[in-house]
């Protein structure tokens, strides 16, 4: 293995800085136009929040289209990438676990969220502990994929670490406050 490249190792922080810097703005402009929103419409409907990370086209060359296989449960699903099979898990997100309540719901959702074919995204942990690729999944409109299960109330904010986990803790609270999806139902 060659050595590492501390001038390469800065670069990649300072872009990895400015990618949370401009995710958090997105979040927050999104927040301030969801209760905007719901103000606005003089109704009780919960207002979903629009997904975190809507892609513009500075983002295209940090995304992998790959077609998807296999949806596993509510954060995992198999996919085909350059005729590799990877198992991936979504990065932002802990979906409950088959046999939970609400898994159900979220597996279904993530599998029509995904569809045939996703864009993946990496962070700085690409690997969780059981060999799964870690990859913030997107709908190919760009459409976060791991806002809008947390967003819907069907899986939690990954809490650890990760370059969208304050926007996605962000979106958790909204949903629990609105009592949105099947984890917040009272």
């Amino acid at each position: 293995m060659p050595p590492r490249d501390p001038r390469r190792e800065q670069r990649r922080k300072r872009q990895l800085g400015r990618w949370t810097l401009i995710s958090g703005i997105l979040v927050a402009i999104s927040v301030i136009a969801g209760a905007l929103l719901s103000r606005n419409r003089g109704s009780d409907a919960p207002v979903v929040p629009p997904p975190v990370a809507t892609l513009h086209a500075a983002d295209a060359a940090t995304l992998t289209l790959v077609d998807v296989r296999n949806v596993l449960d509510g954060d995992t699903l198999d996919v085909n990438a350059a005729s590799t099979r990877l198992r991936v898990r979504l990065f932002g997100v802990d979906a409950p676990e088959v046999g939970e309540p609400c898994a159900n719901e979220a597996t279904a959702r993530l599998a029509a969220l995904a569809g045939d074919a996703v864009l993946l995204r990496t962070d700085v942990r690409q690997q969780d502990p059981f060999g799964r690729e870690l990859r913030y999944v997107y709908t190919l409109d760009g459409g976060s994929i791991d806002a809008t299960l947390v967003a819907e109330g069907l899986a939690l904010a990954w809490r650890a670490d990760g370059a969208l986990r304050d926007a996605l803790v962000t979106i958790e609270e909204e949903a629990h406050a609105a009592g949105r999806g099947c984890l917040w139902r009272e």
